[in-house]
């Protein structure tokens, strides 16, 4: 085997937009003026009827030198605090303090404007008499004890972040046929990364926008005869990757240009994945099946095809269709219907697909039915369409089905951190069509150096990390840009070292 060396070049957005904080419980402290010390406020972050508030206590003095606390409650609106303060009066210490003798009365309005996790400035517009408009600037003077501050999702996200994969392939709307590109939501306990990436759009800048705030730009360049662009979003930040700001999932992902939509879909919010193992799915064990559908005439050039795959530890099930009219489908299974298939336009033709897992990950849906046996139906206004009886029985005892090269697969497998860079990633995705097969190798967050990929203990190429990024792809048959995937990669152990250190490590099943 021949090797190379490829060098990844992304060109990452440049963004003109300030990467605005969300201001969360990591806020909490008290902030004073370091040139007027004596005075400050506490402020803290809190949950007030079930919406995010902030509280503060303004400790200062009236105009005869006199200790002053104002009291206020307030607003949280993108990067400032809006407070209506309140001075409270005719307390007394101690046991001595009669409740009924407090008075509460309205002092004035006071806005806190963050510039960072630890600067601000604060802006007054009483109403009492005697005092007058003014602004200090703020410095952070004490913070929660192993309470980090970031300002980006990760903060908000708190104690409800759970480990989290969820990636979506972008849509065409069919302004450009053969445009591609995928969304990526990634959350770990220490860090939450999203990002986008497109292919072969015209050479130019694009929008990314959110729920329909534009969230940055993307340039599409080409390189080594790849035409491609991608956006990098990371809390905590660094160097090359924007503060992520705003959680992305269930939201509507759009490409766009001068108003016009390009690429687009719904992020899957993985936290709406929930449920464990169920035992009405498929058991665990050793097993890839695919089987084709018969088609019943109605759209006598359509294929759909359904494939199992069990390992030790989840089960997989999944339906494809292709070449039928753009829409919705029914798939049932033993006639009850138990998901829909939206047939759309895509890079590689007219497809549609639905998911399942049991246990259940973000963008699938949980697999509650076991299809092995049964008469599994695709449908559209009660008229079938693709008929099977799915029977997982080859002649083979244990069931151990693979599928020849030919045979449509999917994988996407996380690589195994091995200890020495902590938060380095490595994912393959493998495709295979009856026409070609795919296989890319991709790893972040390793420091910039050249890495080599192994599989099976034998090298197979160097890959070359810029910006913390690298990648090897391979196609058969081969195509400009790619390497050409002369090995059977399945069931391969993949390792990526440098020298002898391995850091990160899968095999492909």
């Amino acid at each position: 085997m021949k090797n190379f060396i490829i060098i990844l070049f992304i060109s990452l957005s440049n963004i003109s937009f300030a990467q605005n904080l969300i201001i969360t419980k990591s806020f909490t402290g008290s902030w004073f003026d370091p040139d007027r010390s004596g005075q400050g406020f506490l402020l803290e972050v809190i949950n007030s009827n079930d919406e995010k508030k902030a509280l503060t206590t303004w400790f200062t003095f009236d105009n005869e030198g006199n200790q002053m606390w104002l009291i206020g409650l307030g607003e949280i609106q993108q990067q400032q605090i809006t407070f209506d303060m309140r001075l409270t009066q005719g307390g007394a210490f101690g046991l001595a303090h009669d409740p009924n003798n407090v008075t509460s009365t309205v002092w004035g309005e006071v806005i806190i404007s963050f510039i960072d996790c630890n600067t601000a400035t604060v802006n007054w517009n009483p109403q009492v008499a005697g005092f007058t408009p003014g602004s200090l600037p703020l410095s952070r003077l004490t913070r929660i004890n192993n309470l980090n501050c970031t300002g980006g999702l990760s903060d908000e996200l708190g104690d409800m972040a759970t480990t989290d994969d969820t990636r979506i392939d972008l849509n065409s709307t069919g302004l450009v046929a053969a445009a591609s590109g995928k969304a990526k939501f990634r959350q770990r306990a220490d860090r939450v990364d999203f990002s986008v990436e497109i292919e072969d759009l015209p050479l130019g800048i694009y929008n990314l926008e959110v729920a329909g705030d534009n969230k940055g730009q993307i340039e599409v360049i080409a390189n080594g005869g790849i035409v491609q662009g991608e956006i990098e979003f990371r809390d905590p930040v660094e160097p090359g990757k924007i503060l992520l700001n705003f959680d992305p999932r269930g939201q509507l992902i759009e490409v766009t240009q001068a108003s016009q939509v390009f690429l687009t879909s719904i992020l899957p919010d993985g936290g709406n994945n929930t449920g464990g193992n169920n035992p009405n799915s498929p058991p665990f064990g050793d097993s890839r099946v695919t089987r084709s559908f018969d088609n019943t005439g109605v759209f006598p050039l359509a294929k759909a095809k359904a494939k199992l795959r069990q390992r030790s530890d989840r089960v997989d099930f999944s339906v494809e269709v292709e070449d039928t009219p753009l829409g919705f489908y029914d798939l049932m299974v033993a006639g009850n219907v138990v998901g829909n298939i939206e047939v759309i336009q895509q890079v590689g033709g007219i497809e549609g697909e639905v998911e399942f897992r049991n246990p259940v990950e973000p963008g699938k849906i949980l697999l509650d039915f076991n299809p092995i046996g049964q008469l599994i139906e695709i449908a559209q206004n009660g008229q079938v369409l693709f008929t099977m009886v799915f029977d997982t029985d080859n002649g083979n005892p244990n069931g151990n089905n693979p599928p020849p090269n030919n045979t449509p697969l999917e994988l996407d497998i996380d690589m195994t951190n091995q200890g020495v860079d902590a938060d380095a990633d490595g994912k393959i995705d493998y495709r295979v069509r009856t026409d070609r097969r795919d296989l890319k190798v991709e790893i972040e967050d390793l420091d910039d150096d050249t890495y080599q990929l192994f599989v099976d203990q034998v090298f197979i190429v160097d890959i070359i990390v810029v910006n913390a990024n690298g990648e090897v792809e391979f196609r058969d048959p081969v195509e400009p840009g790619k390497l050409s995937l002369d090995f059977d990669p399945l069931g391969k152990l993949f390792e990526i070292k440098k020298g002898s250190t391995i850091y990160l490590s899968a095999v492909l099943e």
